[in-house]
């Protein structure tokens, strides 16, 4: 539990008696009633005995009623604050100060509420704004705890760094697939069947280095970089060694049950020391709580893509997609459908040209304590833009992606993971056809 927390825990009672001074002004008021009292009565009792849920409720079904009483506000407040109902809270404690502006238990508890919302700067100014007021020691005492508190985690969340590092053993059964995919082609004409495209299998080492980094500029804002880079070695198809790094800096608003995010990304892949290709563009998404653990994302994507090796591989790619998903302490359920445009920039490249519709699901469930369980599947129906020029047809392809992965956290730092993919792709010409399937087993170290 945080400081700020137990602070306002320790003046429970304090502000209860507070109140008890308010419901006296609220009582030589000829429109004090009954039914005031008796609400308040309850509120106190159940704050009291440390019943936050009940209070809230209780208060939070009478709010049209007794809303505007600032003995019922500030009861209301305290019990908001507990449940993380920070919104609430705030409206409720700035009715009691239009009407008691100098109640030193509003201003400190309105703080509080601030700084649990991660606005720490207003929850700075009106705390330090209450050294200047007639405080008791012991009040004195907590507004100075709450404001070295308030620093540290303002210190804390204006940056963080994160690192990881992760290596894998792996088998791939297709290892040049790629090729026959006519993204990769190495060596020679790419609809020849020759050594280099022929269905291969190998074993790999797989290197990885993550670095994330987050500046947090409000309570709701915040810049973000991702940089990420990996380095996979076969034990014998050298050729297809790879390296491949990305770039991602981005924006992010985050507030109550919104988030949204744009930025831009850099990604280079080199194969057998040669830079292959490289792809860069903007991304954009927002996702939104609408009842519950449900939510609803919407994202896009425009990248261009330049092939180093093979200019009429050069494309733009225009991705939108929309999402429903359902999350949980245990679960994480989500479905995609979407949409990408991949034309080629050149004329004569246009038979790689290609568009396609796709459907994606994922299921990830934390089996125990320190164990992650995650499924992921994707069905895409593609479609390419022009003749192929050697057989004389259009392609038109089927590719199913399955991916199943274990996480075991041995404890904040270290890792293992075991993940195996299968790839099956269905062409219109035959040589275009392959099937893929991957394993690897890895340590991962975060600092």
């Amino acid at each position: 539990m945080s400081l700020v927390l137990r602070c306002a825990r320790l003046f429970v009672a304090l502000m209860a008696g507070c109140v008890s001074f308010l419901c006296s002004a609220q009582g030589n008021s000829s429109s004090a009633d009954e039914d005031t009292r008796k609400i308040i009565s309850e509120l106190q009792t159940a704050l009291i005995a440390q019943n936050y849920q009940a209070a809230f409720d209780k208060a939070n079904s009478g709010v049209d009623e007794f809303a505007g009483d600032p003995s019922f506000d500030f009861l209301y407040a305290q019990a908001a604050l507990e449940v993380a109902k920070y919104d609430e809270a705030i409206f409720a404690l700035e009715r009691v100060l239009v009407n008691w502006p100098d109640h030193v238990p509003s201003h400190y508890l309105l703080g509080l509420t601030y700084a649990k919302q991660k606005n720490y700067s207003q929850a700075q100014t009106i705390l330090q704004g209450l050294r200047s007021a007639q405080l008791t020691k012991a009040m004195r005492q907590n507004v100075d705890r709450a404001l070295a508190s308030i620093e540290e985690r303002s210190n804390q969340l204006e940056e963080s760094y994160k690192h990881a590092i992760s290596l894998a053993l792996g088998h791939d059964s297709n290892v040049n697939s790629g090729a026959l995919d006519d993204r990769i082609v190495i060596g020679g004409i790419p609809f020849l069947l020759d050594a280099t495209s022929q269905k291969t299998a190998d074993n790999f080492m797989r290197f990885r280095y993550n670095f994330r980094a987050k500046w947090q500029q409000t309570q709701y804002d915040a810049w973000k970089l991702d940089v990420d880079y990996s380095d996979q070695r076969h034990q014998d198809t050298d050729d297809y060694d790879r390296y491949q790094g990305t770039i991602r800096v981005g924006y992010e608003h985050k507030k109550d049950k919104a988030a949204f995010s744009v930025g831009g990304q850099f990604g280079v892949l080199t194969l057998d020391d040669n830079t292959y290709q490289q792809d860069f563009g903007l991304y954009g998404s927002v996702q939104y709580y609408f009842s519950g653990n449900w939510f609803t994302a919407f994202s896009g994507f425009v990248f261009l893509q330049n092939n180093v090796q093979d200019r009429n591989l050069d494309s733009r790619i225009y991705t939108i997609q929309g999402g429903l998903g359902h999350s949980s302490k245990l679960w994480l359920v989500r479905l995609d459908a979407g949409y990408t445009w991949q034309p080629a920039r050149y004329d004569e490249g246009e038979h790689y040209g290609r568009d396609y519709d796709f459907i994606s699901g994922s299921v990830a469930h934390r089996t125990s304590q320190n164990s992650l369980l995650t499924f992921k599947a994707q069905y895409r129906d593609i479609e390419h833009r022009a003749v192929h020029p050697f057989f004389l047809e259009t392609r038109n392809e089927e590719l199913v992606i399955l991916n199943l992965n274990w996480r075991y956290q041995w404890d904040d730092a270290w890792s293992v993971d075991v993940s195996a993919s299968y790839y099956d792709k269905h062409s219109s010409i035959t040589l275009y056809s392959y099937d893929r399937t991957e394993w690897f087993t890895g340590v991962r170290y975060e600092f």
